[in-house]
């Protein structure tokens, strides 16, 4: 275990260089070349993302680096550049199919070693190099959610900003979505250099106001509002009866300087649907299973199922068959209390629900935390839609889907779907629909 904790150490480890940033000069995987002191003279800051293919947390932080690239890369605001660069002697093409599996979109280098310049910068990957236009730069070693996010938002804010300014970030919530019911736990960073008191959090359906949450605590720079020293709680939205295609948190402070991190857009579309109660819960735990909880509830917060890694052999399958209620929701929730998740350096751990051949939830990636919820409808009532129109109930709107679960606009002109009616009273009822040749 000792080597575990040096490592989760080692990568949280930041540090602040008072000194100037070397040049670096790279031909990316389209090539294109890309200077940086080209770019910190044209105004730009630079995000240097030092990274190697078989690196987890690397993986674990593309989706969170192309997020921060498009608000502010030459999408967004244009005020900074990504270069992400490998350095561990493999083909372009082995870098350009990891690279893209990722979801980096922001310029790929590909190198065989570190550059020299660089060597003394460079202890863990990924590393990451915020270098402002005066050539200033500071280094962030690792990833860790949401402390890496922060810290490239602090980074970058020092550079445009200076050293008296508010900012707050809206981190991506934990959420989950089933049947209308909504909960999301909502972290808020200070990434400014000022103390923040007294935060609004408004709610949107469909860009329709819904509701806001106040948050009357002092925040101070560099904590978020989940942190354990934060002042209180973390701050959560729980709410029924919400029918709308997407549902959107938008944060408010005075005297904000950088607005473009306050919102988030999140598709309340991709439900997962299930018609088989025959529900299977698969984990293989990585090297220290001691690390795991799991639990699975239903609508009403009951435990069906839950268990630990306490007595677990390493790498050991746990494997658990369940036959569950119908028209019920489901939360699964999993956490690794160590926060390095259950692969792969450690291991090649994952988790897997299955629904009879159907698969409802996969993950081999993830670091503390993750929730996810799914629907059980059961066998469905198979009617035509003649039939249905002509049923004497008021509908405030219906939702189509394929029978994999998955959303739909309209059925085709013929085939079977699975058709879901939200009634004026509350009532949610899901129909087998057959739309004859």
């Amino acid at each position: 275990m000792i080597k575990k904790l040096f490592f989760i150490l080692l990568i949280n480890y930041s540090l602040l260089f008072a000194q100037t940033a070397p040049n670096f000069v790279g031909t990316d995987l389209d090539g294109v070349s890309h200077n940086l002191y080209e770019y910190l003279d044209s105004g730009k800051t630079v995000l240097l993302d030092f990274f190697i293919v078989n690196c987890t947390p690397c993986q674990e932080a593309a989706n969170h680096m192309d997020s921060f690239w498009g608000t502010y890369g030459p999408n967004g605001t244009d005020q900074l550049e990504i270069l992400s660069i490998e350095v561990y002697n493999n083909s372009d093409q082995t870098v350009k199919e990891i690279t893209n599996n990722w979801g980096i979109n922001n310029p790929v280098i590909n190198l065989d070693n570190i550059p020299e310049a660089y060597i003394p910068f460079i202890n863990v990957y990924p590393n990451y190099i915020m270098v402002c236009p005066d050539r200033s730069m500071e280094i962030i070693h690792g990833f860790d959610f949401p402390t890496t996010i922060l810290s490239w938002e602090q980074s970058s804010n020092n550079c445009s900003y200076g050293d008296n300014y508010t900012d707050i970030i809206l981190f991506q919530p934990e959420i989950t979505n089933c049947q209308g019911n909504v909960y999301a736990n909502i972290d808020i960073g200070n990434s400014g250099s000022n103390y923040i008191e007294g935060i609004e959090l408004e709610v949107f359906i469909d860009s329709t106001y819904y509701s806001s949450i106040y948050w009357n605590e002092i925040l101070p720079p560099g904590f978020t509002t989940n942190d354990p020293n934060a002042p209180s709680s973390s701050i959560e939205f729980e709410s029924s009866n919400i029918f709308g295609s997407n549902i959107e948190f938008e944060i408010n402070v005075t005297g904000d300087a950088n607005p473009s991190n306050n919102n988030v857009i999140i598709d309340l579309t991709n439900e997962i649907i299930t018609n088989n109660r025959n529900i299977n819960i698969e984990i293989l735990t990585d090297n220290y299973p001691q690390d795991l909880i799991w639990r699975l509830s239903d609508a009403n917060n009951i435990s069906v199922a839950e268990g630990n890694g306490v007595g677990i052999q390493p790498n050991d399958l746990i494997s658990l068959n369940l036959n569950l209620d119908t028209s019920m929701c489901y939360t699964f929730t999993i956490i690794d209390d160590h926060g390095d998740g259950i692969c792969c350096d450690f291991g090649e751990g994952y988790y897997l629900i299955t629904a009879g051949e159907d698969t409802l939830i996969f993950n081999n990636i993830f670091l503390d935390f993750k929730m996810h919820s799914f629907y059980v409808a059961g066998e469905l009532e198979e009617i035509d839609i003649e039939n249905i129109n002509a049923k004497n109930l008021k509908i405030m709107r219906s939702s189509f889907f394929n029978l994999s679960g998955q959303q739909i606009a309209q059925p085709n002109k013929y085939g079977t779907y699975i058709r879901k009616d939200f009634y004026e009273n509350g009532l949610i009822k899901s129909h087998k629909i057959i739309i004859p040749n």
